[in-house]
């Protein structure tokens, strides 16, 4: 049985604790918004952007501006109107692709990122879920990993586990510094680039909007956190085209030890309580 644990709210309302839970909620915020869309994930995203809004990690980065972008562009979409969308951006015509090693050109180095990316995951317990048919270098499993760790080092501070905190916050900065702050801005800078095309297919510029809205949230978060953490990634500034579409492949895919899913909706929760 797991063990269960009573915090002070008072606890939960200490500046490093709000910090830790806002930053795993915006990186979980941009893992939703940037999943393929139904009414729950669109729900989600809304209720995590308005905890957001006026939160000490967002005003502090001067974060405002792009999250009340993102929240505005959100009034004027559902989730039936972005999901063609989002299926030409990553799926149909892959206008930007959502993959890491999809930004470099060696297929040596590609197969190195993925076995290290899957070794970061490994390190904390978690495997790829099969059920989603994705890969260890997809934006969103990577988003989602960064909210999982600042989840785990607000649990060490509330425990007063500092060796384990430090474990946590040092594989955040290494990811960043290796893989997610290396690539994401290309990734981002695409999304931008092609979200007018793409909603255009559907003549839905309220659409484009969002997307421009992820992108350039995107951006500047994971900025804001390699500028916080001191993180300066060899920058990966575009996508290869030469590369096979649909080449990459889970190593993980003929294990067959039961996986877990990396667990989106965690921060939300946490956020919430402590209201």
């Amino acid at each position: 049985m797991a063990e269960t644990i009573t915090v002070d709210p008072g606890f939960l309302q200490r500046p490093p604790i709000q910090r830790l839970l806002g930053r795993s909620a915006l990186y979980e915020a941009l893992a939703l918004a940037l999943a393929y869309p139904d009414d729950d994930t669109v729900a989600r995203v809304e209720a995590l952007a308005e905890d957001l809004r006026g939160h000490p990690v967002v005003v502090g980065r001067r974060l405002d501006d792009a999250l009340d972008r993102l929240c505005s562009a959100l009034r004027d979409v559902d989730a039936g109107r972005l999901a063609p969308v989002h299926f030409v951006l990553f799926e149909g015509s892959v206008l930007c692709s959502p993959h890491e090693t999809e930004y470099i050109r060696d297929p040596l180095a590609k197969a190195a990122q993925l076995a290290d990316i899957a070794g970061f995951y490994g390190a904390f317990g978690l495997k790829v879920s099969r059920r989603h048919q994705t890969t260890p270098d997809e934006i969103c499993t990577e988003l989602e990993f960064m909210a999982l760790l600042t989840r785990k080092e607000a649990y060490a501070a509330i425990r007063e586990w500092s060796e384990h905190q430090a474990v946590a916050r040092d594989a955040g900065r290494r990811f960043l510094e290796s893989h997610l702050g290396r690539w994401s801005g290309a990734f981002a800078a695409a999304l931008c680039d092609h979200a007018d095309e793409a909603a255009g297919t559907r003549d839905d510029p309220a659409a484009a909007r969002w997307f421009h809205a992820v992108g350039d949230l995107l951006r500047a978060v994971v900025q804001a956190e390699m500028d916080e953490m001191g993180v300066h990634p060899s920058l990966l500034t575009a996508r290869y085209q030469d590369l096979d579409e649909g080449s990459l492949v889970c190593p993980m895919t003929g294990e067959t030890s039961p996986e877990e899913d990396l667990p989106l909706g965690g921060a939300l929760g946490v956020i919430r309580a402590t209201e």
